[in-house]
């Protein structure tokens, strides 16, 4: 009971300082700040510097700004043009083909990105305008590249994952493999649904590309396409980490976009770099204050506290996978995915053990679900996103993406009762 209290009061401070608009990191820091000062001497004030240090003192972390940075590469440096372009020789001809195109391309482009802020900025500034001028509805374009972007963190390479694998110590390289399969779930359902959506609306038709003309568009995005090839065989046959993986994508996009596709300048390229940056730093910064958060969780042992209480409600596995989905739903709607990592994933530790739910399973269950949260109100920061570049009322957008989301909703339902879905891969490769 005093684990609970405890642990009411450090959210309801971090909940009340953000709502009067604190950024988040502040909020974090000082929410932690005032439960120390209020803790009469329990807590000494040194773990707040010491736990701020050890949030961020890892190697892998600076995967973060290398996928940040090598995304931002390829949306300058043409990579993106060419995925679009060959993916509407693929599909473009169908009913409602610019909507396919758009998932289409969110897919390959999450093998490289690994944030579906990214992959909407960049397949939204590009796809979005082409639909408006075809006829497409502002905000059902605005709703398709958003959904399609929650892609970005579950096909791998992933940075929310990594944000997982620090806070519970699992392999990096598992995750990533083990968000593959549900990844391509998600753009399968999709696709059936913007088909099914594009029939119904009477969307327009394109012309079909000639086997010249496909060929033409394979060969021009070749180089973009290898890209996630190389950054996941580099992770999988053991020669590269995470970390030296986005290395080698920040140099693989500056070779294709430099002196292949020829559109990336040196001085673009150090914009791109600062940008990035800033970027990337603002979640260090929130992964940082988390570290203070999450030792004063730990400290309190409320996972502990919770699993032993559920236990005695339920001993069934899939019970307690049912209400982590709908806990995590919940709380995808309030808060960011880096900031719903690091507050809600060391409370969910302790609780997976006592179930023994696989904590790989459990990340890819995470990561899904936090991912639809961004789609829809009131967090929606996606939808935002998507919504300002096509300029069309967010409430619009919102009611646009309601069929995307149920799709979405239907993956995470498979894959947190089907576990092999995600577990498969991983275990193939990299043995049980």
């Amino acid at each position: 009971m005093r684990e609970a209290l405890s642990f009411g009061l450090l959210m309801a401070a971090f909940m009340g300082f953000a709502v009067i608009g604190v950024p988040v990191f502040f909020a974090m820091g000082l929410a932690s700040l005032v439960f120390v000062l209020f803790a009469n001497g329990e807590v000494p004030l040194n773990v707040l510097a010491s736990s701020m240090v050890q949030g961020i003192d890892s190697f892998a972390f600076l995967a973060i700004p290398f996928f940040f940075l090598a995304g931002e590469l390829m949306n300058t440096g043409g990579i993106t043009t060419r995925l679009l372009d060959f993916a509407r020789s693929l599909v473009g001809h169908v009913r409602g083909g610019l909507s396919h195109v758009a998932i289409l391309a969110s897919m390959v482009f999450s093998g490289v990105s690994g944030s579906a802020v990214a992959d909407a900025s960049a397949i939204g500034a590009s796809i979005i305008p082409a639909m408006k001028e075809q006829g497409y509805p502002p905000a059902y374009a605005a709703a398709v590249v958003a959904a399609a972007s929650t892609m970005g963190p579950i096909i791998p390479p992933s940075i929310a994952f990594v944000v997982y694998a620090l806070v519970t110590e699992v392999s990096v390289g598992r995750l990533f493999l083990a968000g593959a399969v549900p990844g391509l779930l998600m753009g399968a359902y999709l696709l059936v649904t913007a088909s099914i959506v594009a029939r119904r609306r009477d969307f327009p038709l394109s012309a079909r590309a000639s086997p010249r003309q496909a060929l033409k568009a394979l060969w021009r995005a070749g180089p973009a396409l290898a890209m996630p090839v190389i950054i996941l065989g580099g992770i999988m046959s053991g020669v590269t980490t995470s970390t030296e993986a986005g290395v080698a994508a920040v140099v693989y996009a500056i070779v294709v976009g430099k002196f292949v596709y020829r559109e990336l300048t040196w001085a673009s390229v150090w914009r791109i770099v600062r940008e990035s940056m800033i970027s990337s730093g603002l979640i260090m910064l929130t992964i940082a204050a988390s570290g203070i958060f999450s030792w004063l969780v730990a400290n309190m042992a409320i996972g502990e506290s919770l699993a032993k209480g559920l236990l005695a409600m339920t001993d069934s596995r899939w019970a307690m996978l049912a209400l982590i989905n709908v806990v995590l739903l919940l709380w995808g709607l309030a808060l960011e995915p880096a900031v719903a990592l690091v507050t809600l994933v060391p409370v969910l530790v302790p609780i997976a053990a006592a179930y023994h739910i696989d904590l790989v399973h459990l990340g890819v269950v995470v990561v899904l679900n936090l991912m639809i949260g961004q789609l829809t109100p009131p967090s929606g920061v996606i939808s935002y996103l998507t919504a300002q570049i096509a300029g069309a009322p967010l409430h619009e957008v919102f009611r646009e993406a309601v069929p995307f989301t149920i799709a979405l909703i239907g993956v995470l339902v498979l894959i947190t009762f089907v576990p092999v879905l995600a577990l498969g891969l991983p275990s193939l490769v990299f043995g049980k």
